[in-house]
């Protein structure tokens, strides 16, 4: 079974590359950042290694998986169908039976079973949109870095579903979308126009709260204090250091550790709207995102030796000045966003 009419959307980072091709399919064409932001998708989020040594720890730009799929699709008005199966016959089954529908069906992997991916570590926390399926292969959407539409074998898309290993994993997972209503396809600008400052204002909510030291601004201090001991800390630096900043530009954050397509949310907004007071945000977005690169970077080429922990003290200087001027923004968003949101259009 191999959805006939189904045209690929491509994109940067996995979960919202599922989305829009999810939404797509039912109908509703919208672009990969305006679904990131309303998905109130960033964040940072700081998971420690499973024991002292063994492993780097987690950092994230972007809120659990799914979640951005869920604030998405209520911004939208949308139906977000999740469900879990408890093995792989019965997720089998499941999506065979929701193609058969004509829905796409997002379902979350481990790369490390996926033939196309270059990665060879577990990760489980993936996403990609299925649009086909038989005994032999199966059709799928992953970002442009792992070239769009691909075909792999039905038996490596059954082991990626079933992997129970790797960050945050959800065996068997799969989501799809019910039709949109009749007043979002009419008239999706109205929603937007309804929706944007919305979102903006619970993002900035949640940037600028107190959730512990896992999560947000509090998280990127912490990531900074501890950043500069990593060569003590970690077992292997020289291979782990470079790893996080290769994670951050490149593992389907769309750059920046998702500050990129964050900024490209609010100038798709400012640009819709003709509403000018998004202009200084979306500078200091700028900023912001430069800043990030420049954190990235500095990872990227840590080279350990004598010199490694200046490196890395370098890293986490420019990671509290990162936090400093999230937390401006974000303040700032608020302020807007709380005399925004709900206005008429």
């Amino acid at each position: 079974m191999r959805l006939a009419t189904f045209q690929p959307q491509l994109g940067v980072h996995c979960e919202t590359t599922t989305l829009r091709n999810m939404i797509h399919h039912a109908g509703i064409d919208l672009s990969e950042p305006m679904l990131f932001g309303l998905g109130q998708g960033i964040d940072f989020q700081y998971w420690d290694a499973p024991a002292p040594g063994d492993g780097t720890p987690m950092l994230t730009g972007r809120i659990e998986p799914a979640l951005l799929s869920r604030n998405a699709c209520s911004a939208l008005g949308m139906e977000l169908r999740e469900s879990r199966a408890p093995d792989s016959e019965s997720a089998w089954a499941a999506a065979t039976e929701l193609l058969d529908a004509g829905h796409v069906v997002g379902v979350s992997v481990d790369i490390f079973y996926l033939d196309y991916f270059s990665s060879r570590s577990h990760f489980a926390s993936h996403y990609i949109a299925l649009y086909g399926l038989d005994d032999s292969v199966a059709h799928v959407v992953d970002t442009e870095q792992q070239g769009g539409a691909q075909t792999l074998p039905a038996e490596s898309l059954r082991r990626a579903r079933a992997s129970d290993e790797g960050f945050m994993p959800s065996p068997h997972l799969h989501l799809y979308v019910e039709r949109p209503s009749a007043r979002l396809t009419a008239d999706t600008d109205a929603v937007l126009r309804e929706q944007i400052w919305n979102a903006i204002r619970l993002t900035a909510e949640r940037m600028t709260g107190d959730r512990g030291p896992r999560f947000g601004i509090r998280a990127m201090r912490r990531a900074a204090s501890e950043i500069a001991g990593w060569s003590d800390t970690l077992a292997s630096a020289d291979e782990m250091v470079p790893g996080v900043g290769r994670f951050w530009r490149f593992a389907g954050t769309g750059g920046a550790n998702f500050r990129k397509l964050y900024r490209e949310f609010l100038l798709e907004a400012r640009q819709r709207y003709d509403d000018c007071e998004l202009d200084p945000f979306i500078e200091d977005f700028g900023d912001v995102q430069r800043q990030w690169d420049q954190a990235i970077g500095m990872l990227m080429a840590y080279g350990g030796a004598d010199d490694g922990r200046r490196q890395l003290e370098a890293v986490a200087a420019r990671l509290d000045a990162i936090a400093d001027a999230e937390q401006a923004l974000f303040e700032g968003l608020l302020v807007s966003a709380a005399k925004r949101a709900g206005e008429p259009a």
